[in-house]
C-alpha cells in the first residue's frame, strides 16, 4: 500500500448528531449508508472506535485467514481482514484484505462481490487534521484529503472501512474514484476477487522549471507544476527517454517536456 496524496486546499467540518440514525443503518443500501456516514462522520468514527461497542453495529470484520473467525482491531491488528456490512438487514460480505497484485505493493484492498458501474462502495475514515498538521505535513502515509486513518503518532488506530489499504492505478487501471464528501464508487464494473485501484493524483513538479507562487500568504520560489494532457496522448518521454513511442500524461507548463504513463505511475506511488 502506498500513501494518497493530502489536499490541503479544502478543509471540511464533519457534523454530530444527536443520536444514530438507526432506520438508515439498518434497511440501508450501500449509498444510503455511506452518505449517512459522510455527513456524520466524526461521531461514526467515535462509534467503531469505542471499544465493544456492539450495538446498533452495521459492520463486522472476519479474519480470511482463520475460518472467517469475527474478530476485532483491538486484537488482531496486523491480520488479513474482510469487512461486511449490513445491507437490507442482511450481513453481505464487502470488501477484504490481502497481497496487492502490484509486484512489491504490500497489501490490497479486494471485491468480496460484484460490483456495477456506480455502485457506492467505502467511505474514507479517520480523524480530522488540523490546519497546522496540514500546513507542517504532521500526517501518516495513509492521509487522505485533511483526513487520516492513524493517530498523531502514525500508529494506525481502527480498520475502519479499509479503504486506506487501495492502491494506486492511473487512468488505464483505476477503477474507484473517491468523490469530495470521501464517498467512493466503481467507475467499472468490478468481478468478485477483483483488487481495488484509484489515481492518486498528486502534483508532479518540473525539476527544472521555477515560478513565483503563493503559498499561505507567502510569495515563494518554487518549481513549476506539470499538467495533464488529453487521454491517449502518445509521444516520447523526457523523463526515461525511452524511443518508443508511450502514452503521455504530463507536461511541464513551462518547458513542455513530456511525463509517460509508466514515470507517472512511478512518482505516484514514491513521492
Amino acid at each position: 500500500m502506498f500513501m494518497y496524496f493530502v489536499r490541503k486546499q479544502r478543509v471540511s467540518h464533519y457534523k454530530q448528531p444527536l443520536k444514530m440514525n438507526k432506520t438508515v443503518l439498518k434497511s440501508a443500501s450501500s449509498h444510503s449508508l455511506f452518505q449517512e456516514i459522510s455527513e456524520n462522520a466524526e461521531y461514526y468514527r467515535r462509534k467503531m472506535t469505542t471499544p465493544n461497542s456492539s450495538k446498533g453495529k452495521w459492520y463486522k470484520y472476519t479474519d480470511t485467514d482463520n475460518n472467517s473467525q469475527e474478530i476485532s482491531f483491538q486484537t488482531n491488528s496486523s491480520v488479513n481482514v474482510e469487512l461486511s456490512l449490513k445491507i437490507n438487514g442482511c450481513w453481505e460480505p464487502w470488501v477484504y484484505v490481502k497481497e496487492s497484485t502490484i509486484e512489491n505493493g504490500g497489501k490490497g484492498l479486494f471485491s468480496s462481490r460484484k460490483f456495477k458501474n456506480g455502485d457506492t462502495v467505502t467511505y474514507f475514515m479517520g480523524r480530522k487534521l488540523s490546519i497546522e498538521e496540514l500546513n507542517n505535513k504532521k500526517y501518516s502515509k495513509y492521509a487522505m484529503e485533511n483526513v487520516d486513518p492513524c493517530d498523531k503518532k502514525g500508529r494506525k488506530s481502527h480498520w475502519y472501512y479499509l479503504s486506506h489499504l487501495i492502491n494506486h492505478g492511473n487512468y488505464l487501471v483505476a477503477n474507484l474514484q473517491f468523490e469530495p464528501n470521501l464517498v467512493a464508487h466503481c467507475i467499472k464494473p468490478l468481478g468478485q476477487h477483483m483488487e481495488f485501484f484509484i489515481d492518486y493524483q498528486r502534483p508532479i513538479f518540473c525539476k527544472k522549471c521555477h515560478e513565483h507562487r503563493k503559498e499561505s500568504g507567502v510569495i515563494k520560489w518554487k518549481r513549476v507544476e506539470t499538467k495533464n494532457l488529453a487521454r491517449g496522448t502518445m509521444g516520447k518521454c523526457c523523463k526515461c527517454k525511452s524511443t518508443k513511442i508511450k502514452v503521455i500524461v504530463k507536461e511541464c507548463k513551462k518547458c513542455h517536456k513530456k511525463l509517460c504513463i509508466d514515470c507517472y505511475d512511478y512518482f505516484q506511488k514514491s513521492i
